[in-house]
């Protein structure tokens, strides 16, 4: 086993927080204009960790939550970020180990598909239940200035070629690049053989580098635009919803279902407690407007808006909100209790910045429930 306790602890919390398996620390060195590997200061919170063994896969099978229908080899959220799975001498190995292992689940890779082996792609499409994640970016002109390193012969001959579960496409703010590159998709024929292909809005943080906050900003000025013209054209074209607005209804609704579950379970919480005790719902800019439209007449509930200055940028999701910008942004004058989102938290219970909850609820002397 090639793990050490501090490494294994990091390799555990990913795997059970967010169901991807990191095999490895390896700089890919594609350059992509978005990678976080030099940029954002909080990975450095966890350790890198070496290519890992077949022993180190299969002891992290165990933290794989049997209720998700997903195996992801490769890159993590936080561990081991922005590699690519296909710098790992036995990927292939190990693809057929997790295939094997969960057979009634989809195994996965992201990647931009720059060191994938062509000449073992019949593999690959002999394994039933494995499918590539292909985070495409764009194929049209703006596509080396965003991966230097783009392979793009390579994309090519996977797109026509591999066993794909997922196509991804980075709006770049140019409508026409949308077009094209949704054009080639169905040209080829991917539309028929993915589960989903997916539009996805170019984020960035207090830490990005100038050239991404430039693309990222461009982007988001154009988006809705974007959405509205995929919508029309390409119905079955799924998008990121970087806010609850109407607008993004319709292409991956799954937000706005989870958004209701939500409300409907907040709900019933609120119900069961005496009608005067004084209710705080802590909301990222993502769901502020619609949860607040949601809870406007129930008197002893607020919403209460935390930006997310601790990366800034464009940064609204729920995951992202930590106990430092609740504690610099929330001063509230009645607080008996708080309602927060469960993405704050990792499979150990701390925050972005390694707290548990109950340092909050010292902090603000009010219970806290995670919903």
């Amino acid at each position: 086993m090639k793990l050490n306790k501090e490494q294994f602890e990091a390799y555990r919390m990913e795997i059970a927080t967010f169901g991807n398996i990191p095999i490895l620390s390896q700089y890919c060195g594609i350059g992509c204009v978005f990678c976080k590997v030099h940029t954002d200061s909080y990975l450095g919170h966890y350790p890198k960790i070496p290519m890992i063994d077949k022993e180190d896969l299969i002891q992290g099978f165990k933290y794989i939550n049997p209720n998700v229908n997903y195996v992801r080899l490769g890159a993590g959220v936080l561990v081991a970020p922005h590699t690519d799975p296909f710098l790992h001498p036995d990927i292939y190995k190990f693809i057929k180990i997790a295939s094997d292992h969960f057979p009634t689940k989809k195994i996965t890779t992201v990647t931009t598909g720059a060191y994938n082996r062509l000449d073992l792609l019949d593999y690959l499409n002999s394994i039933p239940n494995f499918g590539i994640d292909l985070s495409l970016i764009t194929m049209q002109e703006q596509r080396e200035s965003i991966i230097p390193r783009s392979e793009r012969e390579r994309a090519m001959e996977l797109l026509k070629h591999a066993p794909l579960n997922k196509c991804t496409l980075m709006f770049t703010g140019s409508l026409d690049d949308v077009k094209r590159d949704l054009e080639l998709l169905y040209s080829l024929g991917v539309n028929k053989k993915v589960r989903q292909i997916l539009v996805r809005r170019m984020e960035h943080t207090a830490t990005s580098q100038p050239r991404l906050k430039e693309l990222s900003s461009r982007c988001i000025e154009h988006y809705e635009e974007c959405i509205l013209w995929v919508k029309q054209n390409y119905p079955d074209v799924i998008y990121t919803v970087p806010i609850l607005k109407n607008i993004f209804r319709g292409g991956n609704n799954e937000y706005f279902i989870d958004a209701d579950e939500r409300i409907h379970n907040i709900k019933k919480i609120i119900a069961s407690l005496p009608s005067d005790t004084s209710i705080n719902l802590i909301c990222p800019l993502s769901g502020y407007d619609y949860f607040t439209e949601a809870f406007r007449e129930i008197p002893n509930a607020n919403t209460n808006l935390i930006h997310n200055n601790l990366y800034g940028g464009s940064v609204s999701v729920a995951g992202l909100l930590n106990h430092q910008d609740i504690r610099a942004q929330f001063n509230p004058t009645q607080n008996d209790l708080m309602i927060m989102p469960n993405e704050m938290y990792n499979a150990d219970g701390l925050d972005l910045l390694g707290e548990p909850k109950s340092v909050l609820e010292d902090y603000y002397n009010a219970k806290i429930i995670l919903a």
